[in-house]
């Protein structure tokens, strides 16, 4: 049997219509997706300094989708599979205020700037995550 672990709930500072599209994210990449190690909220939302709705260009919700691979081109080679979830959740979502970002990662995060991984470890949330965190996200 798969550990599963919600550490959080989406941000209760988000309206309601994000909150329940992130949380239908995080049970569809969980469960559709075994290789799914962590899922992080950062940015901006996870800062809580987010644009307001009332704005023109209200922030986006970032999240990072950490897959179980040390394969820095885990994300193309998945792609296909992990759009498709991505863009039927989204579609149940609609009328969704903020738009929510998903990026894809191995462990390691090698693929990604040092700088933006440093940004992930210190403002990032963990919304979703089986078993230990990989080291470079752990504490």
């Amino acid at each position: 049997m798969r550990e599963h672990m919600h550490i959080a709930p989406p941000p209760s500072w988000l309206d309601e219509q994000t909150r329940a599209l992130i949380q239908e994210l995080i049970d569809g990449f969980s469960s559709h997706h075994p290789d799914v190690l962590a899922i992080v909220l950062y940015g901006s939302v996870a800062r809580h300094q987010e644009r307001p709705l009332d704005r023109p260009d209200p922030s986006d919700v970032d999240l990072l989708l950490v897959l179980e691979s040390d394969d820095p081109f885990v994300a193309v080679r998945r792609g296909a599979a992990l759009q498709q979830t991505l863009g039927e959740v989204e579609g149940r979502h609609l009328a969704a205020p903020r738009e929510v970002q998903v990026q894809f990662a191995s462990r390691t995060l090698a693929e990604w700037n040092p700088t933006f991984v440093a940004h992930v470890k210190r403002d990032g949330l963990i919304l979703y995550q089986r078993g230990a965190l990989p080291p470079v996200l752990a504490s």
